[in-house]
């Protein structure tokens, strides 16, 4: 059986439903799981009878018909889901219950997180300043280098932290990168050609937060350890900082441009995997 492993601020993680300026119910495929498809199909009531008229199958795997802006049908006005409030949480299809928490498997180890698309995943990481710690189901506290050791990662110290002091030379390096990405929509693209073009000053120096994004996208990226390599994720791991980095120098809100990111690379199979095979 695997063990399990998450973020000490994973149990804390609660939707904020209307409060959220990004809702997770719009710009995405929402696709249904098997199971609650066949269950959606069976489902009696006025309920029932809205879903089935708003699914459709697509080469074979069940999925909500999208309305404008590419927002679920059941993404109300007020940003609460019109499902819940007829029914319950119990009705939604596994990504609606699950999102944004990720689980993969690595070794005799179940990860566990939340992705930083959501705005509510971003607060919590940036909560505090102070390194990252996990716990165990058993409870057991663990730092980011004790869960890398179980894993059986050559890590140092060195590895654990975020490597400031970009040069105009490395930024560049990273804008090349991100560029070559899928891009999520075409405000990724106009703030790819702002950043090119803004005339930043690069500091030596980053707050301390950038310490636990950078732990943090290593942590959720230890599942392409065994296709790609150690070096190859934690060079990921800091070009994807110093994205966020340069961001923020432009932006001035940390939180915004680590969801930001996230939504781009995060929640991109293909571009996570240009980007690692950029660095191998």
């Amino acid at each position: 059986m695997l063990k399990t492993i998450y973020p000490d601020f994973y149990e804390d993680f609660c939707c904020k439903a209307d409060k959220c300026q990004h809702t997770c119910c719009a710009g995405w495929e929402i696709d249904i799981d098997a199971a609650t498809a066949a269950r959606y199909q069976q489902l009696a009531g006025p309920v029932g009878e809205a879903i089935r008229q708003n699914i459709v199958e697509v080469d074979g795997t069940w999925q909500f018909v999208l309305g404008p802006g590419g927002r679920c049908p059941f993404l109300r006005r007020d940003g609460l889901c019109e499902l819940i409030r007829r029914a319950d949480e119990s009705v939604l299809c596994d990504i609606c219950a699950n999102h944004p928490r990720f689980f993969v498997s690595l070794g005799d180890y179940e990860l566990a997180g939340v992705g930083l698309s959501c705005e509510k995943s971003c607060e919590l990481l940036l909560a505090e300043e102070k390194p990252l710690h996990f716990r165990t189901e058993a409870g057991k506290k663990l730092s980011l280098k004790e869960v890398l050791q179980r894993l059986s990662l050559p890590v140092s110290d060195e590895d654990l932290c975020y490597r400031a002091g970009l040069t105009a030379d490395d930024a560049a390096f990273v804008l090349d990168c991100l560029q070559k990405t899928e891009p999520i929509d075409e405000a990724w693209t106009a703030q790819l050609a702002q950043l090119r073009s803004a005339d930043m000053e690069l500091e030596a120096d980053a707050p301390q937060a950038f310490d636990r994004i950078y732990q943090y996208i290593l942590y959720r990226a230890l599942e392409h350890v065994p296709q790609y390599g150690w070096g190859t994720v934690l060079s990921y791991a800091q070009l994807n900082t110093d994205f966020i980095y340069l961001h923020y120098q432009l932006t001035g809100e940390l939180a915004e441009s680590t969801r930001r990111w996230s939504e781009q690379i995060e929640y991109s199979t293909e571009n996570v995997r240009l980007l690692m095979e950029l660095l191998a």
